[in-house]
């Protein structure tokens, strides 16, 4: 067994990140890198969801134009499906090799978890009156339980943004887990992944001309971050308390400097256009040439407001910065790049497949 640190990382990360293997790459100095089946399984759903949702939308346009024209599909939802499914788990496979933690599909772990449920032991939640959502959640804590009892390094990070089920309890799961493995696990939130890429201060170096001093900018960059982030997608909380992230939209064509100025000229226009709207679709804001598709969840107003103050704050006090400002918004915002859907390339490379 190793004495370096694992790394395991929750659907949520997966979603959070989507270029997951640049981001993880970064890791791999520090950590051996680990996934669950548990959340490959659930990535793998969701993403035949969306998959199901173009189907659908397609089927209402044949619906629509049969008085005139003639629609057929070149394959079915279920061929594509298939070949989504399989080449999704192979491109996993390809980046993950053996450290896809799996999961035992028998009747002691459906028992296992059965029993956790009535006790309601984390990461069920042990509130009264709470519902028995969370069978995945366990799944995937016994399967992590169960691979290290003989598996892996002794100290493991696992990151997760699932607040009830897993971060709201970590002393028992720690516990557990030692019980279980006689090895050590850490719990912490995704953005321990940030702190985790921050590069030690280098000694200083005395050159022999002194260069202009440089702004302290670390708040402001964090300010920078957080306000363009809240474009891109939505924190909430559904039903049962569990923490939540939604995409606002995605983008066909990747932000670029330029495309980025102009929002933020045109941005005090748009508040004002809707100034009464609690909440405003993406489109409405970042769109001038049909490259944002409009997801389910629409941008706060309040979050356009604090970008419009972000911005302002850039041309009042940092006018000097304001194209690194335009360059820092479109990398930000980019994570919503999805380009358009290839079919053909499900079989041919998997590369081009989502993770």
């Amino acid at each position: 067994m190793s004495d370096s640190k694992a790394f395991i990382i929750d659907t949520n990360f997966i979603i959070q990140n989507q270029n997951l293997d640049q981001a993880l790459d970064k890791l791999k100095d520090q950590f051996s890198i680990y996934i669950t089946q548990v959340s490959i399984d659930e990535r793998i759903a969701q993403q035949c969801r969306e998959l199901k949702a173009q189907f659908d939308e397609a089927e209402k346009c044949k619906m629509r134009f049969c008085h005139f024209a003639n629609v057929t599909f070149k394959k079915s939802y279920e061929e594509v499906s298939e070949s989504y499914q399989k080449g999704i788990q192979k491109k996993y496979e390809s980046y993950f090799g053996n450290h896809i933690i799996p999961f035992k599909k028998d009747g002691k772990m459906f028992s296992s978890i059965i029993e956790r449920c009535n006790k309601r032991l984390p990461p069920f939640i042990a509130d009264k009156g709470a519902s028995d959502k969370g069978f995945k959640d366990c799944l995937l804590w016994l399967s992590v339980l169960d691979f290290f009892k003989d598996n892996g390094e002794n100290k493991v990070v696992f990151i997760t943004d699932d607040k009830n089920a897993f971060r709201n309890n970590v002393e028992f799961l720690q516990s557990e887990f030692y019980e279980a493995t006689k090895k050590t696990i850490e719990i912490h939130p995704n953005t321990y992944y940030k702190e985790l890429l921050k590069q030690p201060e280098k000694p200083e170096v005395v050159p022999s001309e002194v260069p202009e001093q440089l702004p302290n900018l670390d708040d402001f960059r964090e300010e920078v971050e957080k306000s363009i982030e809240c474009l891109r997608g939505v924190d909430w909380e559904n039903y049962f308390g569990n923490p939540q992230w939604s995409q606002t939209f995605t983008t066909s064509v990747p932000f670029d400097k330029e495309y980025i100025k102009k929002i933020f000229e045109g941005l005090n226009a748009v508040i004002l256009e809707h100034i009464l709207e609690k909440n405003v679709p993406a489109s409405k804001v970042l769109d001038f040439d049909g490259r944002i598709t409009d997801l389910d969840t629409e941008i706060p107003m309040s979050s356009l407001e604090q970008a419009l103050r972000i911005y302002q704050t850039v041309l009042y006090h940092y006018p000097q910065f304001r194209d690194q400002f335009f360059e820092a918004a479109a990398k930000i915002l980019n994570h919503n790049y999805k380009a358009l859907p290839t079919y053909t390339l499900i079989e041919d490379d998997d590369d081009d497949l989502p993770f």
